[in-house]
């Protein structure tokens, strides 16, 4: 029996369950994550280099853009593919211009160093993964839910109130949970490959992969910035 998952869009790929003479494999969802990646890479490059032609409006449509390609790539097989390079698109302005607002405030490495931390986090959760060190289970998803409604509650409260150095806890906590959620997300992976769904699947998977690792990125963009200030 499958994990739930706790990423919405490997909730919506539950529906795609039909075995295929054409399975999913792990390259194959490698290889789209890596396209989707490279694609927002791309996209916040143009975006960095073309400050003067991007204003407030450009990166509020991106974000509704890159909302309404998840819902669209999670709801469609045959639409996948277009919706989750439409959302690397959009996903990469607003990158773009949040790294050229930390670098802005906070000095030029700090990309550079969000970007090799985000990979060095992948290539750990990776490890713990594939050496079974931490079992992921139901047990283990339904604490990561729990966690992440607390964190996401704690993160509106700071809007509207001053949490001092409790706001810290929050950004490293937070950052610890976008780890984390790679496990589910390897997991989830691990249970569409064992059971043969078809490949056109492997566009759903690799977006919500890449999901995660947005976030982790911005979340060590935070933690840098913290650093930096204290």
């Amino acid at each position: 029996m499958r994990m739930n998952s706790s990423n919405p869009v490997f909730r919506q790929a539950n529906s795609y369950t039909l075995a295929s003479d054409k399975p999913i494999t792990y390259t194959n969802v490698a290889i789209k994550t890596i396209v989707l990646l490279s694609v927002a890479a791309i996209s916040a490059y143009l975006t960095m280099t073309n400050l003067e032609t991007i204003n407030i409006g450009w990166i509020i449509g991106a974000m509704i853009v890159a909302f309404i390609a998840v819902i669209v790539g999670t709801r469609s097989v045959r639409l996948a593919p277009f919706a989750a390079i439409i959302y690397a698109v959009a996903e990469g302005l607003v990158l773009g211009m949040v790294s050229v607002l930390y670098m802005f405030y906070y000095g030029n490495q700090i990309v550079p160093t969000a970007l090799a931390t985000t990979f060095i986090v992948f290539l750990v959760m990776l490890l713990l993964f594939s050496t079974n060190i931490i079992k992921v289970n139901q047990k283990f998803a339904s604490f990561m839910v729990v966690a992440l409604i607390s964190v996401i509650i704690m993160s509106l409260l700071s809007i509207f109130i001053n949490m001092g150095e409790l706001y810290y806890i929050v950004v490293f906590i937070s950052a610890a949970l976008s780890a984390f959620f790679l496990l589910l997300d390897f997991q989830r992976i691990k249970d569409f490959v064992d059971s043969g769904t078809d490949q056109r699947v492997g566009w759903i998977l690799s977006l919500g992969l890449m999901v995660t690792i947005v976030w982790i990125y911005v979340e060590m963009l935070r933690l840098l910035a913290i650093s930096s200030r204290r």
